[in-house]
């Protein structure tokens, strides 16, 4: 009764508007008990064509959401019309560094510019049979680097030229939920 401001839904590892994904987490809290092959089915029974649930899991009721440790990415360079050579995503990952600007609206509202260095978020880096790019970015709790970032830097082009290129989630990977005390 009365305002609640906790959120029903919870999404652990926001997506990025424009990226689409085939490995989405939400959290949702009920209000009544519900066995997990009901809730599926109830999920499925409203949901759009093409959106799926794979799986539904009980949590502790009362806990800190998850952590999204890693995520996995697709960026579609092929059908961009894009290449990298066959060795730039091993050259990446022996790099010491990938420094990378940033541009930020300050408090003030004026732009600024942050200096990051994305190779501290880069875990793996390859390029598949198609030439496309797959990418998994470390998430920690200082941030994490975004696909088309890697891209502008491996490629050399500005970010901007870069945001009509097709970019998939893959695979969320989270810390495992807290085991409830006893």
């Amino acid at each position: 009764e009365g305002f609640n401001p906790r959120p029903r839904i919870v999404f652990p590892a926001a997506l990025e508007v424009g990226i689409a994904s085939l490995d989405e987490v939400a959290e949702i809290e009920l209000i009544e008990w519900t066995q997990t092959h009901e809730l599926m089915a109830r999920l499925l029974r409203h949901l759009p064509p093409g959106l799926t649930v794979r799986s539904v899991r009980e949590l502790p009721a009362t806990r800190k959401g998850q952590t999204p440790l890693r995520m996995k990415y697709r960026i579609h360079l092929a059908e961009a019309g894009l290449r990298l050579a066959p060795e730039t995503a091993a050259t990446a990952l022996k790099a010491p560094a990938l420094p990378y600007r940033r541009t930020r609206q300050g408090k003030d509202g004026k732009p600024r510019t942050v200096e990051a260095d994305l190779r501290a978020y880069l875990a793996a880096a390859a390029l598949d049979e198609a030439g496309n790019l797959d990418i998994e970015v470390a998430v920690t709790p200082q941030g994490t680097a975004r696909p088309l970032e890697y891209l502008s830097v491996l490629t050399g082009q500005p970010l901007e030229q870069l945001k009509q290129v097709r970019v998939t989630k893959l695979e969320s990977i989270l810390a495992p939920p807290p085991v409830p005390r006893t």
